[in-house]
């Protein structure tokens, strides 16, 4: 219980907090060993076994060798210096072969990726083997007390390291599942795209991220355990978009759909690119919807198409005034010869003069159509297509003729 506290009170993502974890563990760990020591388990008649070595493997296991090393130095001191007695050597060389131990396998489980059975039960076998090793280092004497506790030991060590190891193992996987959760929330939360995960069976959210709320105006918990087809608009027409997108993700796998509308908490339809895809984790399918709004996307294209029409325009306009130019110029200079041939009053002169009037407005149509920098429509008739307004889409320019 104590160990797994260890794990809220320092943040295992933080170098400097698996430090202060590694040291605390360490201190109390070895605390732990004096006390075993201290108190020990009496088999009988001036017989005891003690499991100082199990706090100080196990920590050593767990989390590497400045613990080990901080949890075996007090022991040590107090076997060698404190109780004394023939066995004092044999007794602190045994519990620093066992931190080192415990360190050493702590290396051996991370390059492996996990702590697994062989391991435990690899280190269990050779702790047992350097207590069985100290007892014959003792004589006559260590020989005749181990024939006493061994299966004793055995158990203890079976029992405190072997067992003991995994449930504390259990400890570090869940502090790692439970940093991986958080930075997958946190990697989810600061995507640009709005994140939704649908069970397939039932169509119940499971999770969103941010932009999802952002976008659709509701909270994460309100959106978690709802059908997710309460996000598609009312209209037969529109939702059958969504079926026929969804159906295809979940016949092959993925699906891709353009402008799909997504009814948003007020009502109003946001239109959105939704990928699809269907994937399998712990025996359970989930499908992946990732959105963007496609307000962006349709802006861009709505630019492009407005920039093809009006360099379609400007082309055709650019060629028909180069076309017209020419001809307009022969009936113009025609009409002023005629014009310095009659007399300033007359029917045929009011006949010449509205001509080049007519001549002069073409010049200033032909003009404006060659400085077209926008596509602007005007209607004409109910019943008739709408054409170009060539004075809208030029420039504003006060184009007039030499008679004004």
């Amino acid at each position: 219980m104590f160990y797994s506290y260890t794990y809220q009170w320092f943040d295992p993502a933080r170098a400097e907090a698996r430090w202060g974890r590694m040291l605390v563990n360490g201190a109390v760990f070895g605390l732990l060993a004096l006390a075993l020591m201290k108190w020990r388990i009496e088999l009988g008649s001036g017989v005891y076994i003690d499991a100082r070595l199990v706090p100080i493997t196990l920590i050593g296991l767990l989390e590497g060798w400045p613990a080990a090393v901080l949890a075996a130095a007090a022991p040590a001191l107090y076997r060698a210096a404190w109780l004394g007695g023939p066995g004092a050597p044999a007794g602190a060389a045994a519990i620093v072969v066992c931190a080192a131990l415990g360190a050493l396998v702590h290396v051996w489980a991370r390059r492996d990726g996990r702590l697994s059975l062989r391991h435990t039960a690899s280190l269990t076998a050779a702790v047992y083997a350097v207590t069985f090793a100290s007892f014959l280092l003792v004589g006559p004497y260590g020989v005749a007390l181990l024939a006493r506790s061994w299966l004793w030991l055995l158990v203890t060590y079976v029992v405190g390291i072997a067992l003991t190891a995994r449930l504390m193992s259990d400890v570090v996987e869940q502090a790692r599942l439970r940093a991986e959760r958080e930075r997958f929330r946190a990697v989810l939360d600061e995507a640009s795209e709005a994140i939704r995960i649908v069970d397939p069976e039932t169509n119940r959210i499971v999770d969103v991220n941010r932009r999802e709320c952002e976008l659709t105006g509701y909270a994460r918990a309100e959106l978690i355990g709802r059908d997710a087809r309460e996000l598609w608009p009312v209209d037969p027409a529109l939702r059958a978009l969504h079926e026929a997108a969804e159906g295809e993700a979940r016949r092959q796998g993925a699906s891709r759909a353009f402008g799909l509308p997504l009814r948003a908490r007020d009502g109003r339809a946001v239109s959105v690119d939704a990928s699809r895809r269907v994937v399998s984790h712990g025996g359970r399918r989930y499908e992946i919807v990732v959105c963007r709004d496609a307000a962006e996307r349709e802006a861009g294209e709505a630019a492009r198409r407005e920039a093809g029409e009006l360099r379609a325009v400007t082309m055709l306009a650019g060629a028909a005034a180069h076309e017209i130019n020419n001809p307009l110029a022969v009936i113009m200079g025609a009409l002023d010869l005629l014009a310095h041939e009659l007399p300033d009053s007359g029917r045929q002169r009011r006949f010449i003069d509205q001509a080049l009037e007519g001549v002069r407005r073409v010049r200033d149509i032909v003009l404006r159509m060659r400085t077209i920098t926008r596509v602007e429509a005007q209607e004409v008739a109910p019943d008739l297509p709408p054409i170009l307004d060539i004075r809208k889409s030029s420039q504003e320019e006060p184009w007039t003729s030499p008679s004004t």
